[in-house]
């Protein structure tokens, strides 16, 4: 690292529109249609903190809640081991990470309530 320039390893969405195609239903449900949509990023690792806020905050009927909550429990873990490997600068965890993180987010995706 330079004197003035910091070197960032980091993840964000290639294609948010992609990505909520992908996980429509746990879109739905972290972002429910609004009158004036929020702004911001809305990639798969919002997504992820979005859920997290849904079923720890009691958002959901208790049957969704309790089917959701241990993969959204994996899903936080994959997203903090995520950052953590991008904290560390290695990028190959952070790919593995990456992929097991949207594959916890399909297995979610099948369980979500439809919208």
């Amino acid at each position: 690292m330079g004197r003035l320039l910091q070197i960032r390893v980091i993840a964000q969405t290639y294609d948010e529109a992609e990505a909520e195609g992908r996980y429509a239903k746990l879109y739905a449900l972290a972002w429910p249609t609004e009158a004036t949509p929020s702004s911001g990023p809305r990639g798969v690792l919002e997504l992820t903190a979005a859920l997290d806020d849904k079923v720890r905050l009691g958002d959901l009927p208790g049957p969704d809640r309790k089917a959701m909550l241990p993969g959204v429990g994996r899903a936080m873990a994959a997203l903090a081991a995520l950052e953590a490997a991008l904290g560390d600068r290695d990028p190959q965890a952070a790919d593995r990470l990456s992929y097991e993180l949207e594959d916890i987010l399909a297995e979610l995706e099948k369980l979500a309530p439809r919208p």
